[in-house]
């Protein structure tokens, strides 16, 4: 629930952020490139501290630890994955294209959702997994926002846990059947984790050979 909540957030924003950096504002190199720049950055930082500055939003707003709060955080996270990886696919068409669909009368929006994305959807499809694989395998970013339960949230204002939560504080059990429960959760997560890799690959090189040369 929370690494699929937050990976539909992130693309909400990350999709239209990144068309609009190359298609909208694309003239403006300093500010686009000042742009992706801040997004390099924010990729880097580590998760504990997105964590930590969420929940001191959330200490000063009164609110608490929550399956919703959880999936903000992931995909705030999780939203520089996105708008860089599809940013580097659009960069990848040929500008011919956009100025032909100018001289057809097709504006900005049209010439970003009815051309650039079809064009780019297979590097769509495989940056919204690398982003969905980065969000269920974290665990410092959702330790202070999601809070933890053993019970599936039936609301988005219940806790949670992911399975990375769930391997860290069950691992910590003196009892040897709930450590036995955190070893298969990190088998299935390692599971996970791995088809997501393979598949994103596999996408990627389909977008190569499809592409527009």
């Amino acid at each position: 629930y929370l690494s699929i909540g937050a990976t539909v957030l992130a693309l909400i924003v990350g999709l239209p952020s990144a068309l609009f950096m190359n298609i909208h504002i694309v003239h403006k190199k300093k500010l686009v490139n000042f742009i992706r720049l801040c997004l390099d950055l924010l990729w880097g930082v580590p998760s504990i501290v997105y964590g930590v500055f969420a929940f001191s939003i959330m200490l000063y707003v009164g609110a608490r630890a929550s399956l919703g709060a959880g999936m903000i955080t992931v995909a705030i996270f999780i939203v520089p994955v996105i708008i860089r990886s599809i940013d580097e696919a659009v960069k990848t068409i040929p500008k011919d294209l956009l100025e032909v669909s100018f001289s057809l009368g097709a504006t900005r929006t049209e010439i970003a959702y009815k051309i650039f994305v079809r064009q780019c959807m297979p590097a769509i499809v495989t940056a919204t997994m690398l982003a969905f694989g980065r969000a269920i395998g974290d665990a410092a970013a959702v330790m202070f926002t999601t809070g933890f339960t053993d019970s599936l949230p039936t609301s988005i204002s219940q806790q949670s846990a992911t399975l990375s939560l769930s391997v860290f504080f069950q691992l910590s059990s003196p009892m040897e059947e709930v450590k036995n429960r955190a070893y298969a959760a990190a088998a299935l997560l390692t599971i996970i984790v791995l088809i997501i890799s393979i598949s994103a690959r596999v996408l990627s090189s389909k977008y190569h050979k499809t592409r527009i040369k």
